[in-house]
């Protein structure tokens, strides 16, 4: 392949630099024709002259010189990267010829000569090999200057091992002898050993100079001619000859870059460039007229000029960045301070400055050339979004030509830096939705589309009715990289409700399982099997939602599920599945509000999803639903309050009742009118209670409903009298069974109320039993002329309430229909109230003169009875009465006594001792007398009557101070049946002559 038939571009400026003094000329150091040999690096050049002298320049220009081999010369210079060391190679004895290697330490300056300062040398080394010298044709030098190959111009190449800046002897050997002159070396440093290739005119070895038995290894059996070898910066041996460039590493021969062209030597520049310098030709016989009058130059005197040529070739990017032309031939070429530098055999030295990276890329795009471009932009270590909007441009460059495909798969590649919505609006058009579907597949397997991308790309696939990729989408991605509830959404709406189901089974999306399977599929078996799987809380959650639905279809299953919850006998999910929503699976894509609209995509008609409060997916139970441990170390719940559920079955109070009469007995025990018996007491909280008491009440309603409300359940056909008029009475003993339920603190006046708008009579007199409401009882029945419960009633709460007895009177005594069937009745009542002595015989007449039904021969008897009594009871009383004068004036006429006259004294024994009575001798008026040794020091009182006298005195203490108790008197009079009887008495102990008067 020649050079026009690789891309040639002008990525190097090229400039002549002038003298800075006198800008017409080049710089004097580049002047000298004897200069020799070039090294660059560590920032200066180095150059040596035929008169042994080296000069070392800086970036102005500017050079130092010292003399380096008296009376010799210098035929090899070479500049050490790592250590600021020059290698030199020349002749100090111009008769012998002996090669003298040189190393020269640049920052270690030796002053002893005044005149010039030259730096140190570290080390000097003659090269030996037989009794004749023998010119170096070229040389390599390890950078930690561990090693030295020397290659001589009879073939012979030698190595020098040692510390060469610091031992003193070093051992030189023979380690290739040849007949074809050595034409390059170079060292290659492995992990663990050091290679050395050596290259001939005719072949190419390598060597490695660290083994036990070191062999010479031949890698090609052409080789190539002196300064066409050079090292690549990854230690490459790389040789150009005439046809081609070649490229070499240990194991032989690599890359190959076709170029047909005479070289006459290589140099490597930065990390991928290669400066090829050809042989110079004459313009006589390789130009024509045109083109030596383009380059303007004067001919010679022999009508000749040579031109050298000058390529710089990318063997990374396998193009032509640099080719130019130099009049007069090419003295050398040397790389430093980021150029190339040319230094002609006229003195004249150019740079070739290379282009900036956006200079060159700007170059690259105009001719379209995106591939070069992006590669030169990985080169140059450009950023992600550097590289991508080259990629952009390059897509932009195919979409315009019409290549879709390649321009997708280059707008791929922009994922991440790109605006998605920009490739989008290209490939709306339906004609190319498969080009946007496998983009938008893309974007979804980076993690990085949001709803909208997520509702195209299934609407893409529903469009393209693509079910094998929709399922591969869907059902394949072990991750969730989508978002999950915008991809739930579209599959809904485009009736793949298989596919949105399984999503949402899969994540765990609940609520949205159940909202398709209920309200789309009308799966409503396999919705209940679904919500018994999710544990309490979720069960609760959900049925407060679709349980009013689901009655409406499967009552029955629908009602045990709600009673199995709400009993606690729904099982627990498995412990994998309880776990808290930071630990569940995330849309990488969440969105709260997707408000871009997709109506203008031609294929899609859905609108934008609702995505719903994410909150409400928070793993919190809510009061009522909490999981705990029992005592047993097992996991339950608190169970949910049935009444949450009551609102469902507005349409099936059948169900309502099964589900609360299961409930109460299940948690609280059997209902009330099974007749159980209670061994042990609940102990239960409020809240229990009063979920307890709702569900009673509820119960007791619906017990007390119409009948035809409460059919079983799936039964439509009307039910016979019979058997309505059984239901009824089975449902009454139930509601009577509730209300005699006293473990059940319901609220009386409610229930009332409800037994009487039911016109339930049995609950509404039990009720006002409990109440104590006999008088009411009693009303209730005569307002429905039940005599016989009239009868019934007053015999058994009469005793309770006295003032039952005159209403009694007074209803048997309305008509003479009641009267005569009550007739026993009103005696037995007349008998009871003379009996106990309930009520005045004036109430009675006045009860049962409230008609003129009852007549006087009917109270005959029980008024003959009451005289008859009265008058004993007042003949008893007038002789008390008697008998009391009586006494009373007795004490009066003794006391008179005592007041006026003497009393004798006549007794003779000692009261206390019945002794004969003797001085000394004590007599009181009480008639008593003692002997004054027998009283002791009490001699003012009889012992005999003191104690009479003391418990009169404590009685009448006693009476003053209950003067001020008016509470204690009002409370003995409300508790004792005869008041009356109570006021005498306090005036009979003359306790009312101590009372004050009270305001």
């Amino acid at each position: 392949m020649s050079l026009a038939q690789w891309r040639q571009f002008n990525f190097f400026d090229k400039q002549q630099i002038t003298d800075a003094v006198d800008k017409t000329k080049s710089p004097q150091l580049f002047q000298s024709p004897d200069i020799t040999v070039f090294a660059a690096g560590r920032g200066h050049v180095a150059y040596a002259d035929s008169s042994g002298s080296v000069f070392i320049t800086d970036r102005h220009f500017k050079a130092q010189s010292f003399m380096a081999y008296e009376g010799g010369r210098v035929t090899h210079i070479k500049q050490l990267k790592q250590k600021n060391v020059l290698v030199t190679i020349g002749d100090e004895d111009m008769v012998t010829n002996t090669p003298v290697i040189k190393f020269w330490d640049l920052d270690i300056l030796d002053r002893s000569k005044a005149e010039v300062v030259t730096p140190t040398c570290l080390r000097s080394i003659k090269i030996q090999h037989g009794g004749k010298p023998y010119p170096v044709s070229t040389f390599a030098v390890l950078e930690n200057m561990s090693q030295v190959a020397v290659g001589l111009a009879n073939g012979v190449v030698i190595l020098i091992r040692g510390d060469l800046s610091k031992d003193r002897t070093t051992k030189q050997k023979v380690i290739y002898e040849g007949q074809e002159p050595i034409t390059g070396l170079g060292f290659r440093e492995q992990t663990k050993s050091t290679l050395l290739f050596i290259v001939t005119t005719n072949s190419i070895m390598s060597y490695n100079t660290t083994a036990k038995v070191p062999t010479v290894t031949t890698l090609d059996e052409q080789g190539c001619g002196l300064g066409c070898a050079v090292m690549s910066d990854a230690q490459e041996m790389v040789v150009g000859r005439d046809e081609a460039i070649y490229l070499y590493d240990p194991t032989g021969r690599g890359p190959c870059f076709a170029y047909d062209t005479p070289k006459s030597s290589l140099n490597w520049f930065k990390s991928n460039y290669l400066v090829i310098v050809s042989p110079p030709v004459t313009t006589s016989t390789h130009l024509s007229s045109a083109t030596r009058a383009s380059f303007n130059f004067k001919a010679n005197s022999g009508g000749t000029t040579e031109l050298t040529k000058v390529t710089i070739f990318d063997t990374a990017n396998k193009f032509v960045a640099y080719v130019g032309t130099f009049i007069g031939g090419v003295r050398g070429v040397f790389c430093e301070w980021n150029a190339v530098w040319i230094v002609g055999m006229d003195g004249k030295i150019y740079q070739l400055d290379e282009k900036d990276t956006p200079t060159k890329l700007e170059i690259l795009f105009k001719l379209n050339l995106y591939v070069l471009a992006i590669n030169l932009a990985h080169m140059q270590k450009y950023d992600d979004a550097s590289v991508s909007e080259i990629f952009k441009k390059y897509g932009d460059h195919l979409y315009a030509k019409g290549d879709y495909d390649g321009a997708m798969e280059q707008y791929t590649r922009t994922i991440g830096q790109l605006e998605p919505s920009y490739v989008i609006r290209k490939f709306l058009d339906a004609q190319r939705i498969y080009n946007l579907t496998s983009y938008l597949q893309e974007l979804h397997s980076q993690g990085l589309a949001n709803a909208d991308h997520t509702t195209l790309l299934l609407n893409c696939y529903t469009k393209l009715k693509d079910v094998s990729r929709l399922d591969q989408f869907i059902k394949t991605d072990a991750e969730l990289n989508f978002d999950l509830e915008t991809a739930i959404h579209v599959c809904r709406q485009a009736g793949y409700y298989e596919h949105a189901v399984y999503l949402a089974e899969k994540f765990q999306e609940h609520d949205m399982y159940l909202d398709i399977v209920i309200e789309d599929m009308h799966n409503y078996e396999d919705a209940l099997h679904y919500i018994r799987k999710l544990g309490p809380y979720e069960a609760d959650k959900n049925l407060q939602k679709y349980s009013k639905t689901l009655l409406g279809h499967l009552p029955e299953l629908t009602t045990q599920l709600l009673t199995d919850l709400c009993t606690g006998a729904l099982p627990l999910p498995p412990p994998a599945t309880l776990v808290h929503p930071s630990n569940q699976l995330e849309s990488p894509t969440p969105s709260i509000n997707n408000t871009n609209a997709l109506s203008n995509l031609p294929f899609s008609t859905l609108s934008s999803p609702t995505i719903s409060d994410p909150h409400q997916n928070a793993f919190l139970a809510p009061p009522g639903v909490h999981h705990k441990r029992t005592k047993s170390g097992s996991l339950c719940y608190i169970l949910p309050s049935p009444c949450t559920f009551m609102p469902a079955f507005v349409d099936r109070p059948d169900c309502l009742v099964m589900f609360l009469e299961r409930v109460f007995e299940t948690r609280w025990g059997r209902l009330p009118d099974r007749n159980q018996t209670r061994d042990e007491k609940l102990t239960l909280s409020v809240q229990e209670q009063e979920e307890r008491k709702s569900i009673w009440h509820t119960l007791l309603e619906l017990y007390l409903m119409d009948n035809k409300v409460l059919q079983p359940l799936g039964d439509n056909k009307p039910i016979s009298s019979r058997e309505e008029k059984k239901r009824a009475k089975e449902f009454k003993t139930k509601a009577l069974g509730l209300l005699k339920d006293e473990t059940v603190q319901y609220d009386t006046n409610q229930a009332l109320v409800l037994c009487q708008l039911k016109q339930f009579d049995e609950g509404i007199v039990y009720l006002y039993e409990k109440t104590g409401m006999y008088t009411d009882i009693l009303n209730f029945w005569m307002e429905r002329e039940e005599t016989d419960r009239v009868i019934e009633g007053v015999r058994k709460y009469g005793p309770k309430d006295p003032s039952l007895y005159p209403m009694v009177l007074t209803y048997f005594s309305s008509t003479p229909e009641v009267l005569s069937k009550s007739t026993p009745e009103l005696l037995s009542v007349l008998n009871h109230i003379d009996t106990q002595d309930l009520l005045p015989p004036i109430q009675v007449v006045q009860a049962l003169s409230r008609s003129n039904v009852a007549t006087i021969g009917l109270l005959k008897g029980y008024i003959g009875k009451k005289i008859e009594q009265e008058s004993r009871e007042l003949k008893q009383n007038d002789e008390l009465i008697a008998s009391y004068r009586q006494e009373t004036e007795k004490r009066r006429q003794e006391i008179e006594e005592l007041q006026t006259s003497a009393r004798i004294f006549q007794v003779q024994k000692c009261t206390s001792c019945d002794g004969m009575l003797d001085l000394p001798a004590v007599h009181f008026l009480c008639r008593h007398s003692y002997h004054q040794r027998c009283l002791g020091d009490n001699d003012r009182e009889c012992p005999q009557c003191a104690i009479q006298h003391r418990m009169i005195s404590e009685i009448r203490r006693t009476q003053e101070a209950n003067a001020d108790r008016h509470d204690l008197f009002f409370d003995q009079l409300d508790g004792e049946e005869d008041g009356f009887s109570l006021v005498a008495d306090y005036f009979s102990k003359n306790t009312m002559a101590f009372a004050k008067l009270i305001d």
